[in-house]
């Protein structure tokens, strides 16, 4: 499983559908970096078809959450656990995405709390910050890494090497990972030499 975050223009939509990833995510929090125009979302939208379309939040009232999925009709919301978490329960009825930040230092709110947020959540999103070498991390306790990724499928953003990933996949049991769109080099025109060897690589494991 496979989800691709941060969605701003037709061409990452395309080429991420037609790779036949889970979720599409787009940036629905105005005034935040990264920000897409709803109405462009659902433009680009009519031109898809295969993925969950994700609103993404990550500090918007609960409130606001809930209102968009409804108004834009949207499949799945991503929030964040260090912001959402003790107000997962109004989000019922959603399908819902948990995007939990690890730092070099480990997770960045307590396993305890976690355990609480993830019954109430569809799948949990690992992303690690740029500085966190997450194959050094998870080996300094494979355990509570493995057992924090059973508790709700699974899925790890991280900067490693195409070739890692069918490993860590493979030995800490996780259900994929997350990919995020980038700028296009002019309308229509960019390189995906670089996600393209993750999908070989993933491909070629299965």
């Amino acid at each position: 499983m496979i989800k691709a975050s941060r969605i701003a223009h037709l061409t990452d939509a395309r080429y991420f559908a037609a790779r036949e990833v889970a979720y599409l995510g787009f940036n629905l929090e105005e005034g935040t970096e990264g920000y897409l125009d709803p109405m462009y979302m659902k433009a680009i939208r009519e031109w898809v078809e295969g993925p969950k379309i994700v609103g993404e939040f990550s500090s918007a009232p609960i409130e606001v959450v809930r209102e968009s999925a409804s108004f834009f009709g949207l499949d799945a919301v991503q929030v964040s656990a260090a912001v959402h978490g003790d107000r997962l329960a109004h989000l019922g009825g959603l399908e819902v995405i948990l995007q939990v930040e690890i730092g070099p230092n480990g997770l960045k709110i307590p396993a305890e709390a976690l355990k609480g947020y993830a019954a109430l959540v569809d799948v949990l999103l690992f992303e690690a910050t740029s500085d966190t070498d997450v194959q050094e991390l998870f080996a300094s306790d494979p355990d509570f890494w493995y057992n924090l990724f059973r508790q709700k499928p699974s899925l790890l953003q991280a900067n490693v090497p195409a070739e890692v990933w069918p490993e860590l996949i493979r030995e800490y049991h996780l259900a994929g990972l997350g990919l995020t769109g980038s700028e296009e080099e002019q309308v229509g025109v960019k390189s995906f030499d670089e996600i393209e060897e993750i999908f070989e690589i993933l491909d070629g494991g299965r």
